[in-house]
């Protein structure tokens, strides 16, 4: 090969390089996207032990939410969660009682279309263990795209499900 013609093909991978578009997400990745952005309600929470024997927890209040920045934030409480006394003083126990089971996070989130999860990547909790976290969500929608489940995995084992409800 000439120096010339090793010079063009020189440039041309370069022009190749440089030209190269930056990387934009999948249309599949972009749908998916388009279908999960809005809020939900919490419908039901199961937790599956070791055997997989389901289990409802006594999370049946909660609301999770995803906009198009790629922003989310999820709250899931305990519906019999025990009321602080009204106008009195307030003891740190009871405080504490109030809060337990109480989960509360935001941060940004990705879609990886091809394996079916929805990753959040906690920015702020109420729990502080929570924060850092990458938590993948295996996700699934009903036919009419009202309903989300999220399914939470050890491995290959499922160890909850939940289903939230759009809001109308």
């Amino acid at each position: 090969m000439t120096l010339t013609a090793r010079a063009v093909a020189l440039v041309l991978l370069i022009f190749a390089a440089v030209a190269t578009p930056v990387a934009q997400p999948r249309p599949d990745a972009a749908k998916i996207q388009q279908l999960l952005i809005g809020s939900y309600k919490l419908v039901s929470y199961i937790q599956y032990d070791q055997n997989g024997v389901e289990r409802k927890t006594n999370h049946t209040v909660g609301q999770i939410s995803y906009d198009a920045s790629g922003r989310m934030s999820a709250q899931l409480m305990p519906g019999d969660r025990p009321p602080l006394p009204a106008g009195g003083t307030v003891t740190d126990a009871q405080r504490g009682a109030a809060a337990a089971g109480y989960i509360a996070y935001f941060g940004r989130y990705e879609i990886d279309a091809e394996r079916g999860v929805v990753t959040h990547h906690v920015e702020g909790a109420l729990g502080q263990n929570m924060l850092g976290q990458a938590m993948p969500r295996y996700f699934e929608f009903s036919p009419d795209g009202q309903t989300l489940y999220l399914t939470v995995k050890n491995g290959d084992r499922a160890t909850g499900r939940l289903r939230w409800d759009r809001y109308k």
